[in-house]
């Protein structure tokens, strides 16, 4: 049998993959190199890997209380990835093009990734005290960053509408602010499901 704190370290342990992936992603664009990429792909297995077996353990344990609400969780974690996957192409294609960003768009981009780094952080705590009060700030702040994204890539359109971005980084760009959004809106979604999993406990 396998108990709620061995689940709960299961998810810790994906969520410090996507953190690992997100921090080495946030060098790798910031330094406009690749050297912190290397081993982006193997936390990204290690992650897939992770979220097999946790679902194979919370499917045994479903009857258990305050378990089946976490049955939707790994595929979270898997869209997740996904998200990172496509951050990771975006900024390898911005690398190796030598493809330049205007001043305003990596100030846009940094606080993205800030933000983030900030809601991966609160999921953590969620996922070891099933504070309310954090759930509730942790979904507010996702439907924040999604907002804020959207109107990046408004500014974005406006700015190669005027000649500032180029159609060359574009698509790059509105790749990565599309990345912000799909891993900040699953992160909701795993937070919404470890807070109907802790109603029933």
């Amino acid at each position: 049998m396998t108990s709620k704190s061995e689940i709960n370290n299961g998810l810790l342990v994906m969520l410090n993959h996507t953190k690992e992936m997100l921090e080495m992603l946030y060098e790798g664009f910031k330094k406009h190199n690749l050297d912190s990429l290397g081993t982006v792909e193997e936390l990204e297995k290690g992650l897939y890997k992770d979220s097999e077996k946790l679902l194979k353990s919370l499917i045994d344990e479903k009857d258990e209380e305050g378990i089946k609400h976490l049955i939707p969780v790994p595929e979270h974690f898997n869209r997740i990835g996904n998200g990172l996957r496509k951050m990771l192409n975006a900024i390898d294609k911005k690398v190796t093009g030598d493809v330049l960003f205007s001043d305003k768009s990596v100030t846009e981009a940094y606080k993205l990734f800030s933000e983030l780094q900030e809601l991966l952080t609160c999921l953590g705590d969620c996922i070891n005290t099933c504070n309310r009060v954090l759930v509730d700030h942790i979904c507010d702040r996702v439907k924040s960053l999604c907002e804020q994204a959207d109107e990046y890539a408004v500014f974005h359109e406006d700015r190669l509408i005027s000649g500032v971005c180029t159609p060359l980084n574009a698509p790059i760009y509105l790749d990565i602010l599309d990345s912000f959004k799909s891993i900040a809106w699953h992160t909701g979604e795993i937070t919404r499901n470890i807070a109907k999993g802790c109603s029933e406990s």
